[in-house]
């Protein structure tokens, strides 16, 4: 039987992914309310049966320094890309995410709807030390805001630290 490995998917907030958070919402210019997810590492993220039923409500739990946000949110395709979204994320301390801050959000590979979702945010503002590690990690590889990191890649061990365990 096959072994099952967590991943790490870095995002690279854009601006239109901010309207996630109910502090950027009377700001945003998008009308996006959600995170975009690509395609390709959608694939990797959830099972073939998750994908196929076009997505559905996963437990999540989000995390700002120690502000902690948790409920399902609905992952879904929208044209070529997947969103996670749900309702609006409450707090003001999530005014302080920006453009370019990230999202790490922690999952078992494959994972079929069932297993929790653990998202850490880190930002500029609110972890500079932290921001900067990232940035250095990062910064080379990301694909379209995005690169996956599994379980035993040097990368993943040095991201370990900063996301839900």
């Amino acid at each position: 039987m096959k072994e099952t490995k967590e991943l790490i998917v870095v995002r690279s907030l854009t601006e239109s992914d901010l309207g996630i958070f109910a502090a950027h919402r009377a700001s945003a210019r998008s009308k996006q309310r959600a995170i975009n997810i690509n395609a390709a590492v959608a694939r990797r993220l959830f099972s073939k049966a998750f994908i196929d039923k076009g997505g559905g409500p996963v437990e999540c739990l989000c995390r700002l320094g120690n502000i902690e946000v948790s409920g399902k949110r609905h992952i879904g395709k929208i044209h070529k890309n997947w969103r996670l979204g749900g309702s609006k994320i409450p707090g003001d301390a999530f005014s302080r995410l920006d453009s370019r801050d990230f999202m790490l959000l922690r999952s078992v590979e494959q994972n079929d709807g069932t297993k929790q979702l653990k998202i850490t945010f880190v930002g500029r503002k609110t972890n500079r030390v932290v921001h900067a590690g990232l940035v250095a990690i990062v910064q080379p590889v990301l694909d379209n805001s995005m690169v996956v990191y599994v379980e035993g890649q040097e990368e993943f061990a040095d991201l370990a630290p900063h996301c839900n365990a």
